[in-house]
């Protein structure tokens, strides 16, 4: 099964309760090479998904409109981190039991989002710190010019950044990039020859 199937097959109640979160990270299948467009495209799918969750979970909400809860639904995930601001609003246009079921539907649809985003967002942080020491490289490497080097040192910088916070990798990598660009790192200084390869050199 793919990580895109493992996703896409749930349209039940049913289905959301048997699926196992761990899964999806398990099913992925990274490029050897750290690729921002891969986790990103990861990140967006489990949006995706929480976006079909909160609506199965409201579709037979039948005192609640259904253009409100649509709206619900496509706004999820920018609630978040702001349960209280979601739980206002329902109250704006629904009332007593209707609003609370959907501040109850919110409720698990993001520690659902939550319990599939937290190992993907290891395995970026992991395949983030394993990338950075080869940019690192490149960033000191003498043989490149200072532009190639200026690239790779922002790019060292990056992966650094996206280790402490895989998240980042969702916000364009140009963006990303463009606030280190000024930096370079500077490659180690060259090592003085000892007397023993002087005297060979002779």
């Amino acid at each position: 099964m793919s990580a895109d199937h493992f996703l896409d097959r749930v349209h039940s109640l049913a289905a959301i309760e048997a699926l196992d979160p761990a899964g999806y990270a398990d099913l992925l299948e990274p490029p050897e090479q750290f690729d921002d467009a891969f986790w990103a495209a990861a990140l967006e799918r489990i949006d995706a998904f929480a976006t079909r969750v909160m609506k199965i979970r409201l579709e037979h909400a039948d005192d609640l409109p259904a253009p409100t809860r649509k709206v619900f639904a496509q706004t999820i995930v920018a609630y978040a981190n702001n349960l209280p601001l979601l739980a206002e609003r329902a109250q704006h246009v629904a009332r007593g039991e209707a609003a609370e079921r959907v501040v109850e539907a919110a409720r698990a649809t993001l520690a659902l989002r939550e319990a599939i985003r937290t190992p993907v967002l290891e395995r970026i942080r992991s395949a983030a710190s394993a990338a950075a020491p080869e940019a690192d490289r490149r960033a000191r490497d003498r043989k490149l010019d200072d532009k190639q080097r200026k690239q790779w040192s922002a790019m060292r910088r990056e992966l650094e950044a996206v280790a402490e916070d895989p998240a980042r990798v969702m916000a364009p990598l140009e963006q990303r990039l463009a606030t280190h660009e000024e930096l370079i790192d500077e490659p180690e200084p060259e090592r003085e020859p000892t007397l023993a390869e002087l005297i060979e050199l002779d």
